[in-house]
This record gives structure tokens, sequence and C-alpha cells, in this order.
């Protein structure tokens, strides 16, 4: 899922992590336990099985990105079911909404952090003898 820049990206992770677990813990043992018996067969390791949501940074926003366990004769069913809740999830928070590719100008003299901000063109820095005094 992808989130604006300014969404409250952190609660948006701890919900997608609450949906994955609500949809997934049940399989997770049962997962563990075929995937032992694959490592013993085929030298095969795995040391997380439990849901997660990983983090990246987009053009349009924050990633996250969700993997979690289920049976894939249910996929379509878990999938579905999984995008009705963060939608639902979503709806229902007044600091989260979806990305999606936009053009966007930044004015950083004006935009950015203090610490960070460009001097304006054509303005002298105080440093510099323009401010006033």
């Amino acid at each position: 899922m992808l989130v604006t820049f300014e969404s409250n990206w952190r609660k948006a992770k701890e919900l997608l992590a609450e949906i994955a677990k609500r949809n997934s813990a049940h399989l997770t043992e049962a997962a563990a336990e075929r995937v032992r018996r694959a490592a013993r067969k085929y030298m095969i390791f795995y040391s997380k099985l439990e849901p997660t949501v990983y983090t990246t940074v987009a053009d349009s926003g924050v990633m996250l990105t969700m993997r979690y366990i289920c049976d894939p004769k249910q996929r379509r069913d878990t999938t579905q079911k999984i995008w009705e809740e963060i939608l639902d999830a979503f709806a229902a928070e007044n600091d989260v909404d979806f990305a999606y590719p936009t053009t966007r100008f930044y004015d950083n003299p004006v935009e950015g952090k203090s610490g960070a901000r460009a001097e304006a063109p054509g303005r002298a820095s105080e440093a510099e003898g323009g401010g006033d005094g």
C-alpha cells in the first residue's frame, strides 16, 4: 500500500500489521511445521513466519508492504478480505491517505525545515549583511 508522505505512516503500518495478524495467525503454526519438514528435506531455512509490514519510500509516498502466510487455495479470498479491511481501516482514519502518482512543486524557502531551507533567490542572508540592523 502506498500512503502519502503527509499521512501518519506509522499508524498505517500498525493497522496493516494488525490486519495481517488477524488474517493469518491461525496458519502460522501449521505453516511453521511444514517449513520445518521442508527444511529437513531440502535444507531451506526461514526464521520469521509471523506477518510483517516492511517500509520503503517511493516517488509518491511511503510504501508499506505486507507479508503474511495464507493457504494457497484460499489466496484470492484472503487477499479480498484483507483489502476490504484495509480500505475500511484507512477510511476511518483522518490522518492516513492512499497515495497515487502526483506532481508536487516544493518551495524549499517556504516549506523546508528551518535548518535545511535554501535561501530564496534575490534575498541576502542576515549573515551576509542583508538583515535589519
